[in-house]
């Protein structure tokens, strides 16, 4: 069972998942596919890997047929912000507060970014980027006051009670974003990608705050 994460910070609640997995099926041998995929969709169609977690199908990046994906759940993504940033007091931050930042992010395609597709480009803000592979490095950049960040919110709620960095809601409903599980449809009804996809759920409801189950 080859596994991508579309989704970066999932690697924090991954270990416990890949735990619970490992105890059910030891028969069935697990393996991360690693790095950054431009397409993390089309792994699945040329055979290179057998299951996506991150957006759905066709949502940021072209809609293949042969897949079947299910909704897992659904959270905020917030705004990370330096302790001393001018915009510390604010209870929220609007397109036009980004303008003229350096705007931190993983080393993916803008049109994956949430905050930049769903939030920055519609207001026309202009802003610089920088990349990091690693959450926690981005939270040292933004601690360190070379730039801003948008992660999800239970990925950074360690670094914000610590006092580390402060974290801001985008907007007046917020930005929020959905994680569903993607694989081939020919191996949809296999009974330990269902298992996994029970494990993901309960282990994700049970360690991540914020969150809302889907489905």
């Amino acid at each position: 069972l080859r596994i991508v994460l579309e989704c970066h910070p999932c690697f924090d609640w991954l270990m416990p998942v890949m735990d619970e997995f490992r105890r059910r099926w030891p028969e069935v041998e697990v393996d991360l596919v690693a790095g950054f995929h431009a397409d993390p969709m089309g792994l699945l169609t040329d055979g290179k890997c057998e299951l996506v977690i991150g957006s759905p199908p066709g949502a940021r990046t072209p809609a293949r047929k042969g897949l079947a994906s299910w909704p897992l759940f659904r959270f905020e993504i917030l705004a990370v912000l330096p302790v001393e940033h001018r915009l510390r007091h604010r209870r929220r931050l609007e397109a036009h507060d980004f303008t003229g930042e350096t705007l931190i992010t993983y080393p993916v395609p803008e049109e994956r970014i949430d905050v930049i597709r769903e939030v920055l480009r519609p207001a026309g803000v202009a802003f610089e980027r920088r990349t990091a592979e690693l959450t926690i490095a981005i939270v040292q950049l933004v601690a360190s006051r070379r730039g801003v960040a948008a992660l999800p919110n239970w990925g950074v709620k360690n670094y914000v009670d610590y006092d580390y960095v402060v974290a801001k809601r985008i907007g007046v409903k917020g930005l929020w974003s959905e994680l569903h599980a993607t694989v081939p449809k020919a191996l949809a009804a296999k009974p330990y990608l269902v298992d996994l996809l029970g494990i993901v759920r309960e282990q994700c409801a049970r360690l991540l705050p914020g969150i809302e189950l889907l489905g």
